[in-house]
This record gives C-alpha cells, sequence and structure tokens, in this order.
C-alpha cells in the first residue's frame, strides 16, 4: 500500500503537577504530524517499485518551538524523542495513531485515537492567574485519505473521549509531494473546523473567572486555516534529516478572548531519523 497514506494535516497538546511532561508531549505531536509528513511522503517513489509493504520503524530526536497564543506566554523550546511506526494497517506517529479498516485503490478509513494537549496551568502567565486549569485530552474518531494523482487528501472528525472540553474538531487538508535538489519537499494546506465546546473551554473565560481587564467570554466555534511545509533529506538508505514549519491562522473567536493576545500559532522541527 502507498506510504503516502501517512502524510496526515491532522497529521498533527494534565494536572499541574505534570505540567512539564504534558509540555514536552506537546512538543511530541507536533513532531509527529512532521514525521507523517516526512517519513510518509518520502517513501512513495520506493513503495511504487514493491507490491508488498513491510513495516517500518524510525526512532530519532529533535528539537521543537512552539508558540501558543494565550497572553504573555511565550514560545518555548524544547528537545523531543521521534518515533514512529508504519504498518500496513496499523500506524503511529508520535502520540497519535490509527487503523485502516479499509483501503482500496489509494483510499483508506478508519479509526484514529490522539491526544490534545491545548490548555494551560494558570501559573502560566499573569494574565491566567485565578483561571481554573485548562487540561489535556484524548480524542477519537475517523480519518480518510484519499490518494490521487494530484495528491493526496485527508479528512479526519474526532470527538473528546474525556469529557474534558466535549468539542469535535474537523480537519481537512490538501498534500503534495515532490523531490527537489536533494530534499523531499512536502506541502500542506488545510483548514481546521472546531467547535463552540472546544473553543469555550480552551479560550473562554467563565463568569467566576472574570476580573478587572478580563471580563467573562464565551467561545464560539472557529475555522481555523493554516500552512505547512516539511522536508526530508536523505543521508542514507537509513538516516535521514527533516524539518518543518507550520502556522495557523487563528478565527476572531479565538482572538478576541481576554486571555490571548496573538491571532496565529506557529511552530518549527528540526530532527534527525534512523529508520529499519
Amino acid at each position: 500500500m502507498n506510504n503516502l497514506h501517512s502524510v496526515r494535516a491532522d497529521a498533527h497538546r494534565g494536572l499541574k503537577g505534570d505540567s512539564m511532561r504534558l509540555k514536552t508531549c506537546c512538543w511530541t505531536v507536533v513532531a509527529g504530524l512532521v514525521l507523517a509528513a516526512c517519513c510518509g511522503g518520502a517513501e512513495e517513489r520506493k513503495d511504487n517499485e514493491t507490491a508488498e509493504k513491510k513495516p517500518t520503524i524510525y526512532l530519532g530526536g529533535g528539537v521543537v518551538v512552539k508558540s501558543k497564543p494565550y497572553a504573555e506566554v511565550d514560545a518555548k523550546v524544547y528537545p523531543v524523542p521521534l518515533f514512529a511506526y508504519e504498518g500496513e494497517r496499523l500506524y503511529v506517529w508520535g502520540v497519535r495513531g490509527g487503523y485502516r479498516l479499509f483501503s482500496q485503490r489509494g483510499v483508506s478509513i478508519g479509526p484514529i485515537l490522539q491526544p490534545r494537549f491545548d490548555g494551560y496551568d494558570s501559573d502560566d502567565s499573569p494574565v491566567l492567574a485565578g483561571m481554573r486549569d485548562r487540561k489535556w485530552s484524548a480524542e477519537g474518531g475517523v480519518g480518510v485519505q484519499a490518494l490521487t494523482r494530484v495528491g493526496l487528501f485527508g479528512l479526519s472528525v474526532v470527538t473528546d473521549l474525556l469529557g474534558r472540553h466535549r468539542g469535535q474538531e474537523l480537519d481537512f487538508s490538501y498534500t503534495i509531494l515532490f523531490p527537489l535538489a536533494g530534499f523531499d519537499i512536502i506541502p500542506t494546506a488545510g483548514v481546521r473546523y472546531k467547535s463552540e465546546d472546544l473553543i469555550d473551554y480552551y479560550y473562554g473565560v467563565r463568569p467566576e473567572e472574570a476580573r478587572p481587564g478580563r471580563p467573562a467570554y464565551a467561545g464560539e466555534a472557529a475555522t481555523d486555516p493554516y500552512l505547512r511545509l516539511a522536508l526530508r533529506r536523505k543521508l542514507s538508505d537509513r538516516w535521514s534529516l527533516l524539518g518543518a514549519v507550520q502556522y495557523e491562522w487563528l478565527s476572531d473567536k479565538i482572538a478576541d478572548s481576554p486571555i490571548v493576545d496573538k491571532d496565529y500559532e506557529v511552530s518549527f522541527l528540526a530532527g534527525i531519523l534512523y529508520s529499519w
């Protein structure tokens, strides 16, 4: 089966005592999305030459820089482990995984499971002081990919499984792959629809949390477009360098929140991988 199916746009963020662990997991999520693009996409040509696909494991390390939109919360730099497994049906990219129940003629459909490490601790910023912590959650849903002559189309729909934000997210993306000067270049364009409950939980201000300069705010559903550019450079049959940048424009439904001072999220990744 064509490994380009692994390219994911959504391909893709706790208790206060676990704050550092959860932040590190957040970066691992970003790294996993890039692994999906760089590793899965870069294997397209090799899979075209073989009728039977063998499981592949990727292991490595990297550095991620990622911003958060919350007021007075600066971008952080973290080292991250990079891990991925790509089988004929089962796949794991970072901390996100799925299973292809149906796969035929370039179309695959199946369940997906992923964490959401959005959120904050009230001591992350003076602007957040007095707010109740917004916790991570686990999400599950369905992912669909369609590989065509003009690129890979992806669609995923997930819902909260732990009853924390109680919301849903729909992610639609388009990805292409082309080689240039020894690199595999993998641009992605996508859009995410986030439900009212999701936005209200992570960006809303409850009446009891309101303070002077921080009025109550009820979140509404939002649609956020994003662009991602991933690159992979093979050093040998086993070793590869990878990098990526992603920029997401945040809707006014998020940017207008009194606890938010940015209308974007941006992330960068650089790493090295070994595959077998």
